[in-house]
């Protein structure tokens, strides 16, 4: 196992991180996607993650497309001062330097402070579905993906089949099928999107995972993967299919929440990163609430002498 570093020195996260990474996060449970250790390992060498040890508390520092950010920390031995010494001394070397991730909690104890600002990001947000409504997709509300899942049951006999480590080679088949035919060499996000995958089929017995597949005339033509976010949230962090087959999206949505996710309450289906045709998506399967995730950073005027008086190192992560 790999041992991660304590402050200032950082190590590349790897699968071996998971114990402790894992470990830290049991006392807090998280409703953000980004916060779980699939998705993490998913992006960890496209965003090129590094971890380190500050005050008994685990950082992640990110690399998104150039834009670098910490993560809120991984443990709660006063995490606000964690956060603080992380961006005071990285801002040294990058003055854009932010933390991502934060909930509305995190975020208005932190405005409360003299030290750190929160702004809210839109573009982010977590669309939190009910599993009882993705499963009976009941009223009026739910008419259109009815009539796609009656077209779809209509026209082909599928079968529904939990992921087992056999069938990760076919998986891995039709996920490169899939991106050659969207063209991903051309697309930096899809072709991210695809490395993320692939991460994730390459590594599937050695993470929190688990998924579906839908098969027609015995051929996966659409897949699922996803991890327990908390106690009573599932997180979404794959779903791919044919398009062309009318209605089948909407299947596999339906029938992995019916056979794998109803011992969730909430299923948290990530962001759409503003992409106005996934927000009209993800809007249209009426959403319980958005899971609002918020920025923070040193305010100019950081230094405070009441610091240490502030309520702020005891909220919970």
């Amino acid at each position: 196992m790999s041992v991660i570093p304590l402050f200032p020195e950082f190590t590349d996260v790897d699968i071996t991180h998971r114990g402790q990474i894992e470990a830290c996060s049991t006392e807090n449970p998280r409703t953000i996607s980004e916060l779980n250790f699939a998705e993490i390992f998913a992006w960890h060498n496209i965003r090129e993650m590094k971890a380190t040890k500050h005050n008994g508390n685990i950082i992640l520092l990110v690399n998104k497309a150039g834009k670098k950010y910490i993560y809120p920390p991984f443990g709660n031995n006063a995490p606000y001062k964690s956060v603080i010494a992380m961006l005071e001394w990285l801002s040294k070397n990058d003055p854009e330097i932010y933390a991502y991730g934060f909930n509305e909690q995190q975020a208005k104890v932190s405005e409360e402070s003299c030290v750190l600002s929160a702004e809210e990001d839109r573009d982010n947000a977590d669309y939190v579905y009910s599993c009882g409504d993705l499963i009976r997709l009941a009223g009026r509300k739910f008419d259109g993906k009815r009539n796609h899942l009656k077209n779809f049951y209509r026209n082909f006999e599928s079968v529904f089949e939990k992921i087992t480590p056999e069938m990760i080679p076919a998986i891995k088949d039709f996920q490169e099928r899939w991106c050659r035919e969207r063209m991903c060499e051309d697309d930096l996000s899809l072709a991210n999107e695809s490395k993320a995958v692939m991460e994730v089929l390459d590594n599937y017995t050695g993470l929190p995972v688990f998924g579906g597949v839908l098969k027609i005339k015995g051929e996966i033509q659409a897949f699922t993967v996803a991890s327990e976010l908390n106690s009573e949230t599932a997180v979404v962090l794959f779903e791919k299919a044919r398009p062309e087959l009318r209605g089948i999206y909407q299947a596999i949505n339906q029938q992995f929440c019916e056979n794998m996710l109803s011992g969730y309450k909430w299923i948290n289906r990530e962001q759409d990163s503003g992409d106005e045709g996934l927000r009209r998506a993800k809007l249209s399967y009426n959403p319980a609430r958005l899971e609002m995730k918020y920025i923070l950073r040193l305010r100019e005027n950081k230094k405070c002498a009441e610091w240490n008086k502030s309520p702020a190192p005891d909220v919970k992560f």
